[in-house]
């Protein structure tokens, strides 16, 4: 049940993301301090892409446990490029604030997604 809820509220959130990504990649580049614009609204189609994933793998049943490791690491990818992209310090201080602030969520996503699949049942 956890590991379920938390794609479907991963999947939630990271879709929010990237359409407001893909909707205003302009302005957002602006706040951020990222350019060109076209590099977020990349970005925006990805997670778009990967929300698509996370909810298709939340109506399995059972989860595929191949896929729910998958949604963790590549979780766990995504606050290391967060991280690198902060230390390059191209951002500005808003970008810096928000990117940290989106790494700590996907983290906790996560840390719950691999608790979720502690607790999944094993197959007999």
């Amino acid at each position: 049940m956890l590991l379920r809820s938390t794609l479907v509220i991963n999947g939630v959130s990271t879709g929010l993301c990237g359409l407001a990504l893909l909707l205003a990649p302009a302005p957002l580049a602006g706040l951020l301090g990222v350019s060109p614009p076209a590099l977020l609204a990349a970005v925006g189609a990805g997670l778009v892409l990967y929300a698509g994933g996370l909810f298709w793998t939340a109506r399995r049943r059972p989860i595929p446990g191949a896929a729910a490791w998958a949604a963790i690491v590549l979780g766990l990818g995504w606050v290391l490029g967060s991280v690198a992209v902060v230390e390059l310090g191209i951002l500005s201080s808003i970008g810096v604030g928000l990117v940290a602030l989106v790494a700590v969520v996907v983290l906790v996503f996560a840390i719950l997604q691999l608790v979720g699949v502690r607790q999944a049942p094993r197959p007999a």
